[in-house]
């Protein structure tokens, strides 16, 4: 998936948590599930020579590819200032993306983090998933419990 779903992703946690602990683990962690689910890769590799930060976006070879890359930009750049207030949330579901392209891969010339997704496949792949959903409910779950507590003791009061 590229950076639109990750941004969104990244604000959706942050809406639904609202603690910047969970906000982090979660948005972190939903690139595993958002990067295993390959919708769409460019055919074409980047030249060898090129800036090696552009390589996580598809190459414009052809007109589609380069009318994507332009909707991927503007999407991003879309996203992120419409759900501004998410930043939080954005910064940790693109931040395996920014550690992995931008830090380690021009300078170790690997990508840790996108390495070890690869490496947990099918079964593997679906229990990471089903983890990712059940420690999500349970977070979501242990909040509304608190909420609902909360709500009871106020009303108690008066």
């Amino acid at each position: 998936m590229f950076a639109p779903s990750h941004v969104a992703v990244g604000a959706l946690s942050q809406a639904g948590l609202k603690h910047k602990l969970p906000t982090a683990v979660v948005a972190f962690v939903s690139m595993g599930i958002l990067d295993s689910t390959i919708m769409w890769h460019a055919p074409y590799p980047w030249p060898s020579g090129s800036p090696v930060i552009l390589h996580f976006l598809p190459y414009p070879h052809d007109l589609p590819s380069i009318l994507t890359l332009i909707a991927l930009v503007v999407a991003t750049v879309a996203v992120g200032f419409l759900l501004r207030h998410y930043w939080w949330g954005m910064l940790w579901a693109v931040a395996p993306d920014i550690i992995d392209w931008v830090i380690l891969r021009p300078t170790i010339g690997r990508e840790p983090i996108h390495e070890l997704l690869s490496k947990v496949t099918t079964p593997w792949g679906f229990g990471l998933e089903m983890a990712f959903v059940a420690v999500s409910v349970i977070l979501l779950l242990k909040r509304k419990k608190t909420r609902v507590a909360d709500l009871n003791s106020h009303a108690a009061q008066h």
